[in-house]
Protein backbone atom coordinates (compact mmCIF):
# COMPACT_ATOMS: atom_id res chain seq x y z
CA UNK A 1 0.00 0.00 0.00
CA UNK A 2 1.56 3.31 -0.95
CA UNK A 3 1.72 6.56 1.06
CA UNK A 4 -1.17 8.17 -0.73
CA UNK A 5 -3.48 5.39 0.24
CA UNK A 6 -2.48 5.65 3.89
CA UNK A 7 -3.36 9.33 3.94
CA UNK A 8 -6.61 8.86 2.05
CA UNK A 9 -7.84 6.37 4.61
CA UNK A 10 -7.45 7.64 8.16
CA UNK A 11 -8.63 4.21 9.71
CA UNK A 12 -5.93 2.39 7.89
CA UNK A 13 -4.22 0.83 10.98
CA UNK A 14 -7.51 -0.43 12.37
CA UNK A 15 -8.45 -1.96 9.04
CA UNK A 16 -5.06 -3.59 8.75
CA UNK A 17 -5.42 -5.17 12.25
CA UNK A 18 -8.87 -6.63 11.38
CA UNK A 19 -7.56 -7.92 8.08
CA UNK A 20 -4.77 -9.77 9.90
CA UNK A 21 -7.22 -11.43 12.20
CA UNK A 22 -9.32 -12.48 9.22
CA UNK A 23 -6.32 -13.96 7.49
CA UNK A 24 -5.35 -15.94 10.59
CA UNK A 25 -8.93 -17.16 11.04
CA UNK A 26 -9.19 -18.08 7.36
CA UNK A 27 -5.89 -19.92 7.53
CA UNK A 28 -7.06 -21.83 10.59
CA UNK A 29 -10.34 -22.73 8.92
CA UNK A 30 -8.50 -23.88 5.84
CA UNK A 31 -6.16 -25.99 7.89
CA UNK A 32 -9.09 -27.62 9.70
CA UNK A 33 -10.96 -28.12 6.45
CA UNK A 34 -7.92 -29.61 4.76
CA UNK A 35 -7.38 -31.97 7.71
CA UNK A 36 -11.04 -33.01 7.66
CA UNK A 37 -10.97 -33.61 3.94
CA UNK A 38 -7.73 -35.60 4.18
CA UNK A 39 -9.10 -37.86 6.90
CA UNK A 40 -12.40 -38.37 5.05
CA UNK A 41 -10.78 -39.20 1.76
CA UNK A 42 -8.38 -41.73 3.32
CA UNK A 43 -11.28 -43.38 5.14
CA UNK A 44 -13.41 -43.71 1.98
CA UNK A 45 -10.70 -44.69 -0.45
CA UNK A 46 -7.19 -45.19 0.64
CA UNK A 47 -6.02 -45.40 -2.94
CA UNK A 48 -7.05 -41.79 -3.75
CA UNK A 49 -4.80 -39.19 -2.16
CA UNK A 50 -5.75 -36.18 -4.29
CA UNK A 51 -7.94 -33.57 -2.60
CA UNK A 52 -9.57 -30.71 -4.33
CA UNK A 53 -10.46 -27.65 -2.25
CA UNK A 54 -11.63 -24.18 -3.06
CA UNK A 55 -9.99 -21.34 -1.13
CA UNK A 56 -11.80 -18.06 -0.72
CA UNK A 57 -10.14 -14.78 -0.32
CA UNK A 58 -11.46 -13.44 2.98
CA UNK A 59 -9.87 -10.03 2.44
CA UNK A 60 -12.80 -8.62 0.52
CA UNK A 61 -15.70 -10.38 2.20
CA UNK A 62 -16.50 -13.11 4.53
CA UNK A 63 -18.91 -15.69 3.36
CA UNK A 64 -19.85 -19.21 4.23
CA UNK A 65 -17.61 -21.68 2.50
CA UNK A 66 -19.07 -23.45 -0.44
CA UNK A 67 -19.59 -27.15 -0.02
CA UNK A 68 -16.76 -29.15 -1.36
CA UNK A 69 -17.82 -31.63 -4.01
CA UNK A 70 -15.73 -34.70 -3.66
CA UNK A 71 -15.22 -36.82 -6.71
CA UNK A 72 -16.80 -40.23 -6.78
CA UNK A 73 -14.34 -42.95 -5.88
CA UNK A 74 -13.20 -44.87 -8.90
CA UNK A 75 -15.06 -48.14 -9.39
CA UNK A 76 -13.28 -51.16 -8.08
CA UNK A 77 -12.50 -53.35 -11.00
CA UNK A 78 -12.15 -56.99 -10.14
CA UNK A 79 -9.29 -58.41 -12.02
CA UNK A 80 -10.11 -61.74 -13.56
CA UNK A 81 -7.46 -64.39 -13.18
CA UNK A 82 -5.58 -64.78 -16.35
CA UNK A 83 -6.11 -68.05 -18.05
CA UNK A 84 -2.90 -69.97 -18.44
CA UNK A 85 -1.67 -69.93 -21.93
CA UNK A 86 -1.61 -73.52 -23.21
CA UNK A 87 1.85 -74.63 -23.91
CA UNK A 88 2.10 -76.39 -27.16
CA UNK A 89 3.90 -79.65 -26.83
CA UNK A 90 6.59 -80.10 -29.25
CA UNK A 91 5.85 -82.99 -31.52
CA UNK A 92 8.88 -85.12 -31.72
CA UNK A 93 9.30 -86.81 -34.99
CA UNK A 94 10.47 -90.34 -34.42
CA UNK A 95 12.93 -92.01 -36.65
CA UNK A 96 11.07 -94.38 -39.03
CA UNK A 97 13.69 -97.07 -38.57
CA UNK A 98 13.27 -96.92 -34.79
CA UNK A 99 9.47 -97.17 -35.16
CA UNK A 100 9.82 -100.17 -37.49
CA UNK A 101 12.25 -101.86 -35.10
CA UNK A 102 9.90 -101.28 -32.16
CA UNK A 103 6.95 -102.66 -34.16
CA UNK A 104 8.95 -105.77 -35.08
CA UNK A 105 9.91 -106.25 -31.44
CA UNK A 106 6.28 -105.89 -30.35
CA UNK A 107 5.11 -108.43 -32.93
CA UNK A 108 7.89 -110.83 -31.90
CA UNK A 109 6.84 -110.59 -28.26
CA UNK A 110 3.19 -111.18 -29.20
CA UNK A 111 4.21 -114.20 -31.30
CA UNK A 112 6.24 -115.65 -28.42
CA UNK A 113 3.33 -115.16 -26.04
CA UNK A 114 0.96 -116.84 -28.49
CA UNK A 115 3.32 -119.79 -28.97
CA UNK A 116 3.74 -120.17 -25.23
CA UNK A 117 -0.02 -120.11 -24.77
CA UNK A 118 -0.43 -122.75 -27.48
CA UNK A 119 2.18 -124.94 -25.81
CA UNK A 120 0.43 -124.61 -22.45
CA UNK A 121 -2.92 -125.51 -24.01
CA UNK A 122 -1.39 -128.50 -25.83
CA UNK A 123 0.29 -129.72 -22.64
CA UNK A 124 -2.95 -129.32 -20.71
CA UNK A 125 -4.87 -131.23 -23.39
CA UNK A 126 -2.22 -133.98 -23.42
CA UNK A 127 -2.44 -134.38 -19.66
CA UNK A 128 -6.24 -134.48 -19.79
CA UNK A 129 -6.13 -137.11 -22.56
CA UNK A 130 -3.59 -139.14 -20.58
CA UNK A 131 -5.74 -138.97 -17.47
CA UNK A 132 -8.81 -139.94 -19.49
CA UNK A 133 -6.89 -142.84 -21.03
CA UNK A 134 -5.74 -144.04 -17.61
CA UNK A 135 -9.27 -143.74 -16.29
CA UNK A 136 -10.58 -145.70 -19.30
CA UNK A 137 -7.96 -148.41 -18.78
CA UNK A 138 -8.91 -148.59 -15.13
CA UNK A 139 -12.59 -148.92 -16.01
CA UNK A 140 -11.81 -151.66 -18.53
CA UNK A 141 -9.63 -153.49 -16.02
CA UNK A 142 -12.38 -153.30 -13.41
CA UNK A 143 -14.93 -154.48 -15.97
CA UNK A 144 -12.71 -157.37 -17.04
CA UNK A 145 -12.12 -158.27 -13.40
CA UNK A 146 -15.86 -158.33 -12.77
CA UNK A 147 -16.49 -160.33 -15.93
CA UNK A 148 -13.68 -162.70 -15.03
CA UNK A 149 -15.11 -163.11 -11.55
CA UNK A 150 -18.58 -163.73 -12.98
CA UNK A 151 -17.11 -166.12 -15.52
CA UNK A 152 -15.27 -168.03 -12.84
CA UNK A 153 -18.42 -168.21 -10.77
CA UNK A 154 -20.37 -169.46 -13.78
CA UNK A 155 -17.66 -172.00 -14.63
CA UNK A 156 -17.70 -173.21 -11.05
CA UNK A 157 -21.48 -173.57 -11.18
CA UNK A 158 -21.30 -175.36 -14.54
CA UNK A 159 -18.59 -177.67 -13.25
CA UNK A 160 -20.63 -178.52 -10.19
CA UNK A 161 -23.68 -179.19 -12.35
CA UNK A 162 -21.60 -181.20 -14.85
CA UNK A 163 -19.94 -183.20 -12.11
CA UNK A 164 -23.29 -183.88 -10.53
CA UNK A 165 -24.80 -184.94 -13.86
CA UNK A 166 -21.77 -187.01 -14.67
CA UNK A 167 -21.92 -188.72 -11.32
CA UNK A 168 -25.61 -189.51 -11.72
CA UNK A 169 -25.10 -190.87 -15.22
CA UNK A 170 -22.12 -192.92 -14.10
CA UNK A 171 -24.22 -194.46 -11.39
CA UNK A 172 -26.95 -195.32 -13.89
CA UNK A 173 -24.63 -196.56 -16.57
CA UNK A 174 -22.28 -198.57 -14.42
CA UNK A 175 -24.90 -201.16 -13.81
CA UNK A 176 -25.79 -201.28 -17.54
CA UNK A 177 -22.30 -200.98 -19.06
CA UNK A 178 -22.11 -204.71 -19.86
CA UNK A 179 -25.13 -204.45 -22.13
CA UNK A 180 -23.71 -202.77 -25.26
CA UNK A 181 -26.39 -203.85 -27.68
CA UNK A 182 -29.36 -201.77 -26.65
CA UNK A 183 -30.94 -199.99 -23.77
CA UNK A 184 -28.84 -198.04 -21.28
CA UNK A 185 -28.61 -194.23 -21.32
CA UNK A 186 -28.86 -193.89 -25.06
CA UNK A 187 -25.10 -193.45 -25.53
CA UNK A 188 -22.91 -196.50 -26.10
CA UNK A 189 -19.14 -196.25 -26.53
CA UNK A 190 -17.27 -199.18 -28.08
CA UNK A 191 -13.57 -199.12 -27.39
CA UNK A 192 -11.14 -200.74 -29.82
CA UNK A 193 -8.28 -200.80 -27.30
CA UNK A 194 -7.32 -202.94 -24.38
CA UNK A 195 -9.94 -201.34 -22.15
CA UNK A 196 -12.94 -202.41 -24.16
CA UNK A 197 -13.97 -204.61 -21.28
CA UNK A 198 -13.87 -201.82 -18.66
CA UNK A 199 -17.51 -200.85 -18.06
CA UNK A 200 -16.65 -197.86 -15.86
CA UNK A 201 -14.41 -196.27 -18.52
CA UNK A 202 -17.00 -196.77 -21.27
CA UNK A 203 -19.70 -195.27 -19.03
CA UNK A 204 -17.42 -192.29 -18.23
CA UNK A 205 -16.96 -191.47 -21.94
CA UNK A 206 -20.66 -191.88 -22.71
CA UNK A 207 -21.65 -189.61 -19.81
CA UNK A 208 -19.20 -186.90 -20.88
CA UNK A 209 -20.48 -186.85 -24.46
CA UNK A 210 -24.10 -186.77 -23.22
CA UNK A 211 -23.35 -183.77 -20.92
CA UNK A 212 -21.80 -181.78 -23.81
CA UNK A 213 -24.57 -182.46 -26.34
CA UNK A 214 -27.34 -179.86 -26.59
CA UNK A 215 -30.45 -180.61 -28.70
CA UNK A 216 -33.72 -178.92 -27.73
CA UNK A 217 -36.21 -180.72 -30.04
CA UNK A 218 -36.12 -184.06 -28.24
CA UNK A 219 -39.73 -183.96 -26.99
CA UNK A 220 -41.18 -183.01 -30.39
CA UNK A 221 -39.28 -185.73 -32.27
CA UNK A 222 -41.06 -189.03 -32.90
CA UNK A 223 -39.20 -192.23 -32.28
CA UNK A 224 -35.65 -192.48 -31.03
CA UNK A 225 -33.22 -191.45 -33.84
CA UNK A 226 -29.69 -192.82 -33.51
CA UNK A 227 -26.39 -191.56 -34.95
CA UNK A 228 -23.03 -193.36 -34.95
CA UNK A 229 -19.53 -191.72 -35.08
CA UNK A 230 -16.01 -193.09 -35.32
CA UNK A 231 -13.50 -191.20 -33.17
CA UNK A 232 -9.69 -191.39 -33.47
CA UNK A 233 -7.74 -190.28 -30.41
CA UNK A 234 -4.18 -189.26 -29.59
CA UNK A 235 -2.35 -190.59 -26.52
CA UNK A 236 -3.23 -187.41 -24.58
CA UNK A 237 -6.96 -187.93 -25.26
CA UNK A 238 -7.36 -185.16 -27.90
CA UNK A 239 -8.97 -185.81 -31.26
CA UNK A 240 -6.75 -187.18 -34.02
CA UNK A 241 -8.30 -185.66 -37.09
CA UNK A 242 -11.98 -185.12 -37.82
CA UNK A 243 -14.61 -187.49 -36.51
CA UNK A 244 -16.38 -189.72 -39.07
CA UNK A 245 -20.11 -190.29 -39.25
CA UNK A 246 -20.84 -194.00 -39.67
CA UNK A 247 -24.63 -193.79 -39.58
CA UNK A 248 -26.97 -190.78 -39.73
CA UNK A 249 -30.06 -190.37 -37.59
CA UNK A 250 -31.93 -188.79 -40.49
CA UNK A 251 -32.06 -185.46 -38.63
CA UNK A 252 -29.08 -183.24 -39.68
CA UNK A 253 -29.46 -180.82 -36.76
CA UNK A 254 -29.36 -183.73 -34.29
CA UNK A 255 -26.28 -185.21 -35.99
CA UNK A 256 -24.56 -181.80 -35.84
CA UNK A 257 -25.40 -181.39 -32.14
CA UNK A 258 -23.88 -184.79 -31.33
CA UNK A 259 -20.74 -183.98 -33.37
CA UNK A 260 -20.28 -180.73 -31.40
CA UNK A 261 -20.79 -182.63 -28.16
CA UNK A 262 -18.01 -185.06 -29.10
CA UNK A 263 -15.63 -182.18 -29.98
CA UNK A 264 -16.41 -180.43 -26.67
CA UNK A 265 -15.66 -183.65 -24.76
CA UNK A 266 -12.04 -183.73 -25.94
CA UNK A 267 -9.61 -184.47 -24.46
CA UNK A 268 -11.11 -187.81 -23.47
CA UNK A 269 -10.21 -189.31 -20.08
CA UNK A 270 -7.60 -191.98 -19.47
CA UNK A 271 -8.46 -195.40 -18.20
CA UNK A 272 -7.22 -196.99 -14.96
CA UNK A 273 -3.89 -197.88 -16.57
CA UNK A 274 -3.35 -194.25 -17.63
CA UNK A 275 -3.84 -194.90 -21.34
CA UNK A 276 -6.33 -193.61 -23.92
CA UNK A 277 -7.75 -195.97 -26.56
CA UNK A 278 -6.60 -195.11 -30.12
CA UNK A 279 -10.21 -195.05 -31.38
CA UNK A 280 -13.83 -195.22 -30.27
CA UNK A 281 -17.15 -195.92 -31.92
CA UNK A 282 -19.95 -193.90 -30.39
CA UNK A 283 -23.60 -194.89 -30.78
CA UNK A 284 -25.82 -191.99 -29.67
CA UNK A 285 -29.58 -192.43 -29.20
CA UNK A 286 -31.67 -189.27 -28.86
CA UNK A 287 -33.79 -190.52 -26.01
CA UNK A 288 -32.66 -192.53 -23.03
CA UNK A 289 -34.35 -195.90 -22.77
Amino acid sequence: MNQVSKQAYPGYHRHQSGQLRSIVLAALVHILLIGFLWVGIRWQNKESTAVEAEVWDLTTREAAPKPVILPDPPPVVEEKPKEPVPVKEEVRQEDPEIAIAQEKKRKLLEKKKEEELQRELAEKKRKEEQQEKLAEQKRKAEKLALEDADKKKQLAKDKLASDKLFKEQMQRMTSQAANTGSGGSGVVAKSTGNNRGDPSYIAKIAAKVRSNTNFSAIDSTAGNPTVEYHIDLLPDGSLRGAIRKLKSSGIPSFDEAVAKGIEKSAPFPRDKSGEVPPSLELVYRMKEE
